[in-house]
């Protein structure tokens, strides 16, 4: 998700029912171009961007076999227990307003809703604030969004994150990417690629977003996974022929360019990354058996 932005499209999927479901095409079928699927538009604010070089990395992770492996990103997040993300790779979008998707929480740059573990982990943690006056409780919900728009994108490549999700109902972790022309034409002719998101149900969704012809609204391509609370990888190789998204290092998703209309990843633009923890919105509205704090872990991202 971007301003009112991208990965709102994290849209209405998990919860219409068989009507939507019907229609939806699993980009795991190759035989063939299939039809398109229209998803809803929405208007996103733009950010700056800027440039960023390569990182000389030498690592025991899923990068490809060898001694030394020349990441373009990598975030092993292994500061000290209660520090900030690192500046220099993370910004962050903030604020309330839903965010496109009627979403319910208020993103901060507070320690409270992101900070380092100490141990070797990002945490992105949505906390619930309840107030009472006379007979009304209301609920104030707090998480935060990062993104490396003006900092970090690339062009083809691996994108990589081994991550641990809270799975509980209402809650909508993702990691994300966008074009890194978001702020000059607008969502969805940057494209938007959804490595993973979850809806508080045991599997995650993976889709891919191209503009349709009229430029309002997206064609989709997605499928759905199983997940659970424990550690897991997932990773996405883009390259000329498409994407391929794999969990554990076992395929389960390709998207190829004649699949979808107004393929927008073969144009040279890079594209950004975004981790966030939504609360409500397609995931809906937490019901009280949610137990807050909601943790999101990161160990780490690495692109090459």
């Amino acid at each position: 998700m971007s301003n009112s932005g991208p990965g709102h499209t994290r849209l209405r999927k998990a919860r219409q029912g068989l009507a939507l479901r019907s229609q939806r095409v699993l980009a795991d079928a190759e035989d063939g171009p299939p039809p398109m699927i229209c998803r809803r538009a929405f208007v996103s604010r733009a950010t700056a961007l800027g440039a960023v070089g390569l990182t000389q990395l030498t690592s025991c992770g899923t990068a490809p076999a060898g001694a030394a492996v020349t990441y373009a990103f990598a975030d092993e997040f292994d500061g000290p227990a209660g520090s900030a993300p690192d500046p220099s790779k993370w910004r962050y979008d903030l604020g309330g307003g839903g965010w496109g998707n009627n979403e319910l929480e208020v993103y901060t740059s507070s320690r409270a809703n992101s900070f380092l573990d100490g141990q070797g982990n990002l945490v992105i943690r949505a906390t619930e604030s309840v107030q009472t006056r006379g007979v009304w409780t209301t609920s104030t919900y707090y998480s935060a969004r990062l993104n490396t728009l003006g900092k970090f994108s690339k062009y083809h490549g691996t994108f990589e994150a081994r991550m641990k999700l809270d799975i509980q109902p209402g809650l909508w972790p993702a990691w994300w990417a966008i074009g890194a022309n978001f702020p000059k034409v607008g969502w969805p002719a940057c494209g938007e690629v959804d490595m993973l998101e979850s809806y508080g149900e045991p599997f995650v969704e993976t889709s891919v977003h191209t503009p349709d012809d009229a430029g309002t609204d997206v064609l989709t391509r997605d499928t759905a996974t199983a997940v659970n609370d424990g550690w897991h990888t997932w990773r996405m190789l883009w390259n000329p022929d498409g994407f391929i998204f794999y969990k554990d290092g076992v395929k389960y998703l390709t998207v190829k360019p004649w699949q979808m209309a107004n393929w927008c990843f073969s144009s040279g633009v890079p594209m950004s990354m975004v981790l966030n923890l939504a609360v409500g919105g397609q995931a809906g509205t937490p019901p009280d058996s949610v137990r807050f704090p909601v943790d999101l872990l990161v160990d780490y991202v690495r692109v090459w």
